[in-house]
C-alpha cells in the first residue's frame, strides 16, 4: 500500500514540475500548481478552497543587498562621518537579526506584492471533534542559491565572513562615533588616523561582503525534493483518511486539515497567514501540525525539536511520539535542534500560533552537510528517494491514528 501511494505522490509532482517548472512564490507556475493540487485535495475533502495572500517575495532574500550597499557606505563614513556609519550598520543588523534570522517583515513594504496561494483541505471525522491535525508541506519552490552551485565548500565560510563583516562595522563604528565626540572640538590627530586605517580596513574587506550579493539567483529550482513532493505526500494521506471513512473506517474525533502552503522560501509567508487567520480557532480546539521538507534520503530522516534558526520550540510531545512511531516502524527516529543559520520550516508558524507542531526533514540539516539538490537545479524528482516518501506517508498515518485513538 505505501510504495503504491508513494508512486502516485512522487508522480503527481512530477507531472506538475514536467508542466509548471519552477514554481517561484506568487508566480503564475507556483499559482498554476495550487490550482492542480486544489482539484485532486477537493475530490477528497469536505471542502478545500485556495486562500490568497499578499506577499513581497523579493523581500525575503534581496535583503542582502541592502547589507551590501549599507556596508559600503558605513565604511566610507567612518573616517568623516562616523555616526552615519552607526547608523547605518544599526540598520543593518536590525535587518540581518529580524529579517534574516527571525523572518520578520521588515523590508516587505519596500518590494513588489504579489498574491500567494495556500491550498487548504478538510476531512471531518465520523463523531465530535475533539482535536485536528494539520499535515503539510508547500509547493512553491526556492531562488538557486548560488553559494550551494559554486563551491558549496565554502558556503560557511562565506556567510560567516559576510555576517561577521557587518557585526565587526557595527562595533568599530560606535567606538569611532564614542571617542569622536569625545575629542570634538580637540587636536587629536593620533585617533584621526585611527579612524582612516579602520576604514580602509573595512573597505578592503568589502570584497567579502560582496559576495553576498551574489548569494541567490533570480531564477528557481525544480523544487521536487524541497518540496513540491512533501504535498503531493500530504494529499495522499488525505487521500487514505478519505477512503477509510468511506469504507467506514474513518477517523472518529479527528478532523484531518491538508495544506499546502505557498511562499515558504520567501520566509515561512504562506503558513504564518494561514496560522495568524486561526489563532483563536487553535486556542479552542487541540491542533497538531505534521510538517514534512527536504525530502531526499531515508537514512537522513530526522524529527525537528525546534525551528527558525532555533527561535522557536517545537512540540516536545508530538516530535517524541512521532520518534517513538518511527522506532517502532523500523523506521530512523533522530530528534535534533535546528541549526543556526539554516532557516526554518512552516511548522515554525504553526508552532508559534499554538499548534502542537512537529516537522519531519529527510536531509541532514547544517551549514556544512546537506543533500547536494538542495535549493539548485538538481532539485529534480531523481532526487526523491522513494523509500523516504514511502516513510512520510507510513509516518503521517501512524501519527493521525495515534491522536485518534486518544480519549476516542
Amino acid at each position: 500500500m505505501y510504495e503504491e501511494k508513494a508512486r502516485k505522490a512522487i508522480d503527481f509532482a512530477s507531472e506538475m514540475i514536467d508542466t509548471e517548472g519552477p514554481r517561484l512564490a506568487g508566480s503564475e507556475a507556483c499559482g498554476r500548481a495550487a490550482q492542480k493540487i486544489l482539484e485532486k485535495a477537493a475530490m477528497v475533502s469536505d471542502r478545500a478552497a485556495i486562500e490568497t495572500f499578499p506577499v513581497h517575495p523579493a523581500a525575503f532574500l534581496d535583503f542582502i543587498k541592502v547589507l551590501v550597499v549599507f556596508y559600503a557606505l558605513a565604511a566610507l563614513g567612518l573616517a568623516v562621518a562616523p555616526v552615519l556609519s552607526v547608523a547605518l550598520s544599526t540598520l543593518s543588523l536590525i535587518i540581518l537579526v529580524f529579517g534574516f534570522l527571525l523572518y520578520k517583515e521588515v523590508l516587505d513594504p519596500f518590494f513588489p506584492k504579489l498574491e500567494g496561494r495556500n491550498v487548504v483541505g478538510v476531512l471531518e471525522p465520523s463523531g465530535e471533534v475533539k482535536r485536528q491535525v494539520i499535515v503539510s508541506g508547500h509547493h512553491d519552490s526556492a531562488r538557486i542559491f548560488n553559494f550551494y552551485v559554486d563551491r558549496p565548500e565554502l558556503y560557511s565560510r562565506r556567510i560567516y565572513g559576510g555576517i561577521g563583516s557587518v557585526v565587526a562595522i557595527w562595533l568599530v563604528s560606535i567606538v569611532v562615533a564614542l571617542v569622536s565626540g569625545l575629542a570634538l572640538g580637540t587636536p587629536f590627530w593620533g585617533f584621526d588616523l585611527f579612524r582612516w586605517i579602520a576604514a580602509l580596513i573595512f573597505i578592503a574587506v568589502f570584497p567579502i561582503v560582496l559576495t553576498l550579493w551574489k548569494f541567490a539567483a533570480d531564477e528557481g529550482t525544480p523544487g521536487a525534493g524541497d518540496n513540491l513532493v512533501a504535498s503531493t505526500i500530504a494529499l495522499e494521506i488525505l487521500k487514505e483518511f478519505n477512503s477509510r471513512r468511506d469504507a467506514g473506517e474513518g477517523l472518529i474525533h479527528t478532523r484531518l486539515v491538508f495544506a499546502s502552503f505557498d511562499a515558504e522560501e520567501a520566509g515561512l509567508r504562506g503558513a504564518r497567514a494561514f496560522a495568524r487567520g486561526r489563532k483563536a480557532e487553535f486556542a479552542a480546539l487541540p491542533s497538531y501540525g505534521y510538517n514534512m521538507d527536504c525530502v531526499y534520503s531515508l537514512p537522513d530522516l530526522r524529527i525537528l525539536t525546534s525551528d527558525l534558526n532555533g527561535s522557536v520550540k517545537l512540540d516536545e510531545g508530538a516530535s517524541a511520539s512521532l520518534a517513538r512511531i518511527a522506532a517502532a516502524e523500523g523506521l530512523p527516529s533522530t530528534t535534533q535542534p535546528i541549526a543556526f543559520l539554516t532557516g526554518g520550516t512552516d511548522a515554525a508558524e504553526l508552532a508559534s500560533a499554538g499548534v502542537h507542531a512537529t516537522s519531519l526533514l529527510a536531509m541532514k540539516w547544517g551549514n556544512d552537510a546537506r543533500s547536494s539538490a538542495y535549493h539548485t537545479l538538481r532539485d529534480t524528482i531523481d532526487s526523491v528517494d522513494p523509500a523516504a516518501v514511502e516513510a512520510f506517508i507510513r509516518l503521517g498515518l501512524r501519527f493521525v491514528e495515534s491522536l485518534d485513538s486518544e480519549n476516542a
